[in-house]
């Protein structure tokens, strides 16, 4: 699979469950490690902006959008890809990402309590569905 942008997948690691289940533990002891990583877009809408989204993640393509387990959040503006490689993305996408593990991020969640969870800086990314 090749992205739309300027990175090459061969020099992104390619994880299985117990990688991504680790990242997701303590994302911050993992910053800087390039991955491979599919999400299922949750949330992209004016709450997010232009730059972020918040997705769904698993170490490869899963058959059903309900078998992304791990809550994350995806950056463009920090990652090599830019804000413009994330224009044509929507909620309910499923993609393939080329991402730099980034530090772990807290927000509140709409129910009143809060939650953290891994940034991933998006390098590349493409749609898969």
């Amino acid at each position: 699979m090749e992205p739309d942008v300027p990175a090459e997948p061969a020099d992104y690691e390619k994880l299985g469950a117990r990688d991504l289940a680790l990242i997701t533990k303590n994302p911050d002891s993992h910053l800087g490690r390039q991955v491979q990583v599919y999400a299922n877009i949750t949330q992209f809408d004016a709450a997010t902006g232009d730059c972020i989204f918040r997705g769904n993640t698993a170490y490869t393509n899963m058959a059903d959008t309900w078998d992304y387990e791990h809550n994350s959040m995806f950056m463009g503006e920090d990652g090599t890809a830019g804000c413009e490689a994330l224009s044509d993305f929507v909620a309910d996408d499923e993609v393939f990402v080329l991402a730099t593990v980034g530090p772990s991020f807290s927000y509140d969640t709409q129910i009143g309590g809060s939650t953290t969870v891994p940034t991933f800086l998006v390098d590349g990314i493409e749609l898969i569905q």
